[in-house]
């Protein structure tokens, strides 16, 4: 198979990418996707809003799930390293068309995801500065495109950089709320909510740490992609997951000892300036700033790796398969921000910031669960073949599929039902698409 892409490659004047990301080039470029700071102001208060004190522990439940998915995906990385990630997943272990679906889905997730950090980065600063909003987000969009273009080597330098500021900023803030109580600790197992909000804000605390997804896409730039992904994979999910929960913990216990109402008296970011003063507020809108700007970054670069694998797979024009040295695919990446746009700006505009963000967060969310249900899927018909030797791999692909399949199901009567409507009408426009193009390629066989 791999040979038969080369000579294609080769015949179409492309080149594919060279392999130059190491362990740690991978780990702090997706722990800034994951952004656990900036998401902790915004997944991880929305899950306050709707779990209250139970919040930190709604968060602990999705990262247990975006793990046990985590693990599926290092199992077949450490199997698949070609291309394309979760398409090249599905492609080898189930069918053409279930690999184009699962890269069709992972497209929505990736965009959605990385858009729905612009608008929660303007949303935390929406709440110092009195500026118009678009001004803002269009900052943050064109700076995060700038370094996009910029290649994926200079992008990594900066991820080191801004992951291991925004980490100890996550630290140092839980601790300076959890001192202020005078280390009063609450019970968040007193909390009574609805299960169906429960589950709704499980799917936010997962959207923390699911920043991992950013990996997969970019294994076929990794070193020895076999080893790397995989450990990449636990340590940013265990890393990112522990330190927002930590943090959200930090946060609602200080919010409950001082008897503050969120959702009226401040924004978390307010919270810190009005209580440890201006200089940490703005060392901590700094960090929300730089996580805005990596997030969006990562997304993007996961994106475009995501259209390239679809290109390289025949299933798109072969236009977005042209790899450029140092920058990457130039044509999945200029359309990659041509989508980033049109959908940041129409959602602003229609919708508003807070529900854009709630918008966006839940449908990349629910397009990242239904990616991994089938890279699940995909694990599970490998481990069926050698099952005796495989009853680990078995165990994980199951777990994944019946949690996941469980979170979806029950969240979905506290969302308007819009919300997966509009992604059911994109999964239902791949299918469509992969149909028609069989068609077309059935018929100029026949001609």
């Amino acid at each position: 198979m791999s040979s038969t892409h080369e000579k294609e490659e080769s015949s179409t004047g492309t080149r594919g990418p060279a392999r130059e990301l190491g362990l740690l080039d991978i780990v702090f470029l997706s722990f800034g996707g994951q952004s656990p700071f900036l998401s902790v102001l915004s997944y991880g208060t929305y899950a306050f809003l709707l779990a209250k004190g139970f919040a930190p522990i709604a968060i602990l439940i999705g990262t247990l799930i975006v793990l046990v998915n985590g693990l599926n995906v290092y199992k077949l990385s450490s199997k698949i390293a070609q291309p394309g990630g979760y398409t090249a997943y599905a492609y080898f272990s189930l069918t053409k068309r279930l690999g184009f679906q699962t890269g069709w889905i992972y497209m929505l997730y990736a965009v959605f995801y990385g858009a729905a950090y612009v608008v929660a980065t303007t949303l935390v600063v929406k709440e110092v500065f009195d500026l118009n909003p678009l001004i803002f987000l269009t900052l943050v969009f064109g700076v995060s495109s700038v370094l996009l273009l910029l290649g994926i080597r200079p992008t990594t330098k900066y991820a080191l950089f801004a992951s291991t500021f925004e980490a100890l900023a996550m630290a140092v803030l839980a601790v300076m709320f959890l001192a202020t109580t005078g280390w009063h600790f609450y019970n968040p197992f007193q909390t009574e909510i609805p299960t169906s909000d429960l589950a709704t804000a499980i799917i936010f605390g997962a959207g923390i740490p699911t920043g991992y997804g950013s990996i997969a896409p970019v294994s076929g730039e990794a070193k020895n992609p076999k080893r790397t992904i995989p450990m990449a994979i636990i340590i940013v999910i265990l890393l990112g997951g522990g330190l927002a929960a930590f943090d959200t913990y930090g946060i609602a216990d200080y919010l409950y000892y001082r008897q503050v109402n969120l959702s009226t008296d401040y924004a978390v970011i307010n919270l810190v300036g009005h209580e440890y003063g201006i200089l940490t507020m703005a060392f901590a809108l700094f960090a929300a700033i730089n996580d805005g700007i990596l997030a969006t970054m990562s997304y993007m670069i996961a994106s475009s790796r995501t259209l390239y694998g679809l290109s390289y797979y025949g299933f798109v024009h072969q236009a977005f398969k042209a790899f450029k040295p140092k920058v990457g695919p130039i044509n999945a990446l200029i359309a990659t921000l041509a989508a980033y746009a049109i959908l940041l700006y129409s959602t602003v505009l229609t919708l508003g910031l807070l529900n854009a963000f709630v918008v966006l967060a839940y449908i990349s969310m629910l397009g990242g669960l239904v990616a991994h249900i089938i890279t699940d899927l995909a694990l599970l018909k490998i481990s069926l073949k050698r099952l005796r030797k495989r009853l680990f791999e078995l165990s994980i692909a199951l777990t994944g599929t019946i949690l996941t399949v469980y979170i979806i199901l029950t969240s979905a009567s506290s969302v308007p039902a819009y919300y997966i409507n509009v992604f059911l009408l994109w999964v239902l426009a791949g299918f469509i698409y992969v149909e028609v193009l069989d068609m077309a390629r059935q018929a100029k066989e026949e001609e």
